[in-house]
């Protein structure tokens, strides 16, 4: 990745349609391949996105080259119950960490999942929480996350 061709920055209302493209890409690379119900998905990631990105309780990073996004990283930030280790309750849930397959392998991800580390730093947040996919594991692994006794229930 040339430090001259990729930019990171905040997005902003006139990225939502990217996001939610790269939000589908992220769910098809997943194995979901049903079209209606992933425009179901969209539909309703551009409603949460267009009333939760102007505000400070989720937050989204892209990745720039030119005028074109090839990645983003979206982070949740919710309050829990204090813990001996996060007095505030305050916590993070870094989501969508998706870059275009075309800019995979340039440490483009890693350079997004570093800026939304250092926003919960600079944050007082002590605690991040994520998903990870088999090919992103390597990614969270290296930045220190550890597999968790978290558990999922999926629907019937």
């Amino acid at each position: 990745m040339g430090a001259s061709e990729v930019r990171i920055r905040r997005a902003r209302g006139k990225d939502i349609a990217e996001l939610v493209l790269l939000r589908r890409k992220m769910f098809e690379a997943m194995g979901y391949s049903n079209p209606s119900v992933l425009d179901e998905v969209a539909n309703a990631s551009t409603d949460y996105f267009e009333c939760a990105l102007p505000g400070e309780d989720f937050r989204a990073w892209v990745a720039q080259v030119d005028e074109t996004i090839v990645a983003g990283i979206g982070l949740v930030i919710h309050t829990v119950p204090p813990t001996p280790r996060n007095l505030r309750g305050k916590e993070g849930y870094i989501m969508n960490l998706v870059t275009r397959p075309a800019w995979r392998c340039r440490g483009i991800a890693t350079a997004l999942l570093q800026v939304v580390l250092d926003a919960l730093r600079t944050e007082g947040i002590p605690t991040a929480s994520l998903h990870a996919t088999a090919a992103g594991r390597r990614i969270y692994e290296a930045a220190g996350f550890e597999p968790s006794n978290e558990w999922v229930r999926l629907p019937p």
